[in-house]
């Protein structure tokens, strides 16, 4: 398994992460321990994150004494088998064009309608604009490309253009504005989601953070036992640790908090979206309480192992001041 992750993209940071324990285990005279190198992301099954949406029932009298609309083919592919199985992407499209149509039925047909037939069709829109952030919450749930975009990656940060930031904010504010702004945003929603299922920066950066929170917690449990016995006395020990500082600025600083910087960069940059979706009302509540886990208890955890481990560093310097 460690041989394939290593032909794996995106190892930068676990390989940063083996290359400094490795380093500073064998400069401090420490047994050399087998860190795990993975982090997995703990996903509730996304069937778990389904809403059931009402339907809106027309009557095929009522609907069929519509004229001039174009939306009797519309409906008529719904009623389809392939209609009644689309996926929540394209049942959000179908139920936006359906609220268009009707809205274009109404202002340019309205002498073709009797009064009876606008009133329910005025009925049939309001009923539909209504349900459209169900339908909205369920494409951000029961996408395949998000879900996996968020919850399933073999990979991690590096820190470079490889990550794919870039995409990975604007396919996140793409896919969010579609609730309050359909018509300005639903035409990118496909190409969003097919550029998530691909990049996946979103998990990558929630297993980063995972994996430094547990690594540093474990180098500084051992290195914290190894300074307890460190007096920095002789010129023997000032010697030693002026190579241990070397290992910590070469293979640390430059190298894993290097990739943790990007991780803050990021973190800071997607936060606002991400807390859209953990305050959003009409997504499902242990959905958006996942949300909070990754995006913001895990990253404070990860704050602070990183904090804790370079405080202990501080100290250990100290000694030798």
């Amino acid at each position: 398994m460690l041989l394939l992750q290593s032909c794996q993209r995106h190892q930068a940071l676990p390989n940063a992460l083996e290359n400094y324990s490795e380093r500073m285990y064998k400069v401090l005279d420490l047994e050399q321990k087998d860190i795990s190198t993975f982090a997995t992301l703990e996903f509730p099954d996304k069937n778990a994150f389904a809403i059931d949406i009402p339907d809106l029932n027309i009557k095929m009298r009522e609907f069929y004494a519509i004229e001039g609309c174009a939306i009797k083919q519309l409906v008529a592919e719904r009623n389809t088998a392939l209609g009644k199985i689309q996926l929540p992407s394209v049942r959000l499209s179908y139920e936006w064009v359906l609220i268009e149509r009707l809205q274009q039925c109404i202002s340019s047909n309205s002498n073709k309608q009797t009064d009876a037939t606008i009133e329910k069709m005025q009925d049939w829109v309001l009923q539909k604009q209504a349900i459209l952030p169900l339908n909205w919450a369920n494409m951000m749930t029961q996408s395949n490309e998000f879900y996996l975009g968020i919850s399933a990656s073999s990979g991690f940060i590096e820190g470079n253009e490889n990550d794919n930031f870039t995409d990975g904010l604007f396919d996140l504010k793409n896919l969010i504005a579609i609730k309050d702004d359909p018509s300005a945003n639903i035409m990118e929603m496909e190409a969003s989601l097919q550029s998530i299922a691909k990049h996946r920066i979103y998990a990558r950066l929630w297993r980063s953070q995972l994996l430094l929170r547990n690594y540093l917690n474990e180098m500084t449990t051992d290195i914290s036992q190894w300074a307890l016995t460190f007096t920095c006395e002789t010129n023997k020990d000032k010697e030693k640790l002026a190579i241990v500082r070397n290992v910590f600025t070469l293979f640390f600083i430059q190298n894993v908090q290097a990739i943790g910087a990007q991780v803050n960069h990021y973190h800071y940059l997607l936060k606002p979206e991400f807390l859209k979706l953990s305050n959003d009302d009409h997504l499902p509540i242990n959905f958006t309480l996942t949300i909070e886990q990754h995006n913001q208890t895990q990253f404070n955890e990860y704050q602070q192992a990183m904090l804790t481990h370079i405080e202990m560093w501080q100290g250990i310097f100290k000694k030798c001041d």
